[in-house]
């Protein structure tokens, strides 16, 4: 075999294992997202689960309001993504040290990526919720509904907020 026929050989043989590994860890990322539970998770208590904001003025800046969630089931929890119903919402989970990035709602095919946080048996979290009223620009007044989904290895927790934006 010639010099030239085992560069091609090894080349070839190459380029198959790369492509073959991109496949692989293509597949494991999208059976990742098969893998979170769509039920309502059990054992995931928020002291409120749902605020009404009242008249919310358009240029009167982001709105920030907090909820503290506790998990209850009796066994260890694990947050695995968050989202929100809309872009004009973005959230974020502190756990004691440990805090994740904002997230806001996923589109075009954007997904927002898997986390891995620990909520131990009876421990307390805390979720930001930053709400922009001016986001959807003036044309953007009246009632809204918004809503926080919380992805546990266990199912979905649902926090929400509502109001209305006036000029």
């Amino acid at each position: 075999m010639t010099k030239e026929t085992k560069f091609i050989i090894g080349a070839a043989l190459l380029t198959i294992g790369v492509i073959t590994g991109l496949a692989f860890f293509l597949s494991a990322k999208e059976s990742q997202e098969k893998a979170l539970v769509m039920a309502e998770v059990k054992g995931i208590e928020a002291k409120e689960s749902h605020y009404e904001l009242g008249d919310v003025p358009i240029g009167g800046g982001i709105i920030t309001k907090e909820y503290e969630i506790k998990n209850i089931l009796g066994k260890d929890v694990e947050l695995l993504k968050i989202t929100t119903s809309c872009m004009c919402t973005s959230t974020n989970v502190k756990i004691g040290d440990n805090e994740t990035k904002f997230f806001s709602m996923e589109m075009g095919g954007d997904k927002n990526p898997l986390i891995s946080l620990k909520i131990k048996k009876d421990e307390t979290a805390k979720v930001t919720v930053r709400f922009d009223p001016a986001a959807h620009g003036p044309q953007g007044t009246g009632p809204f509904d918004r809503v926080v989904s919380l992805y546990f290895d266990t199912g979905i927790k649902e926090l929400t907020f509502a109001g209305t934006v006036v000029k």
